[in-house]
């Protein structure tokens, strides 16, 4: 289960919004791996879900998530709202920010590149006389609940989008590979670092913290951070967490203590998912 039953239904919960997550403590026992319910096609949102931690614990892109269920950016869900984690693919639509396509090499040389606002779409004039005495105003995409009306003046924390595309992947953390990435293994989805309790976890590359808590059933203290729009990384087990979600870090910044939370030896869980798939951390950077 992923965090809480919701006690308030009609209170969102946003992907965009620094939560405050209710602490649980795991148990050991049938948690020492994480967990995929692949054979689920429904998920009932709960208070402290978001569709990057629903994306996670399914292996489903928060994009196709989104295009699935018709949602809308900035992302809103509810408690107690039935989200489809299947979809027709000949009906899932994805509507990307930015054109340019993401790259990302290992150990390559980063090039920032500065994304164009969404936003910033022109209207056509109905004819050139029109065009000549008004200025054509821009309209937003198709309205929806969550952007017809205009924000309060107190604005929730936006998760930005990183707009570099070039990825340079950092170690993110000091110790021995225990384990490694098999992708046909449930349990090994990403590769086991061993560790000394309480030495420093770092971000293996700039981005926004998107989930900061133990909410996720076999991670333990858990922490993702979205680098891009195809990229994730997920750092697990750690004893204590340093960011929140909604924060920006950099490439090498200290986000969490190394532990053993979900599990029973000092480990830390390294996870890189590009569009909701695992990948293998070997294949993007060395120890």
């Amino acid at each position: 289960m992923i965090g809480l039953a919701a006690c308030t239904p009609r209170k969102p919960a946003r992907v965009d919004e620094v939560g405050t997550k209710p602490h649980r403590t795991q148990t050991q026992s049938n948690s020492r791996h994480p967990i995929r319910d692949s054979k689920k096609t429904t998920h009932r949102v709960e208070k402290g879900d978001s569709l990057y931690s629903i994306g996670f614990r399914y292996q489903v892109d928060y994009k196709e998530l989104a295009a699935i269920n018709n949602i809308q950016a900035p992302y809103r869900i509810y408690p107690n709202q039935i989200l489809k984690l299947k979809g027709d693919p000949e009906k899932i639509v994805f509507k990307p920010t930015s054109n340019k396509q993401v790259k990302t090499k290992p150990l390559v040389k980063n090039t920032p590149i500065t994304a164009k606002s969404e936003s910033q779409s022109k209207a056509t004039p109905a004819n050139k006389q029109t065009a000549k005495q008004s200025t054509p105003t821009s309209k937003p995409p198709t309205p929806t609940a969550s952007n017809t009306s205009k924000p309060p003046a107190k604005k929730p924390v936006v998760v930005a989008t990183p707009t570099h595309t070039n990825l340079q992947w950092l170690w993110p953390t000091q110790g021995k590979i225990r384990t490694t990435f098999l992708a046909s293994n449930p349990a090994r989805k990403g590769i086991s670092i061993g560790g000394k309790e309480g030495q420093p976890v770092k971000a293996s590359e700039a981005g926004v913290v998107v989930y900061s808590g133990n909410g996720l059933l076999g991670y333990g203290e858990l922490i993702i951070i979205k680098h891009n729009e195809s990229y994730l990384s997920a750092y697990g087990h750690n004893k204590s967490l340093k960011v929140k979600e909604g924060q920006t870090v950099t490439r090498g910044q200290v986000i969490a203590e190394l532990g053993s939370t979900g599990t029973n030896v000092n480990n830390l869980h390294f996870e890189i998912r590009k569009n909701g798939t695992p990948v293998n951390p070997l294949s993007y950077v060395k120890p």
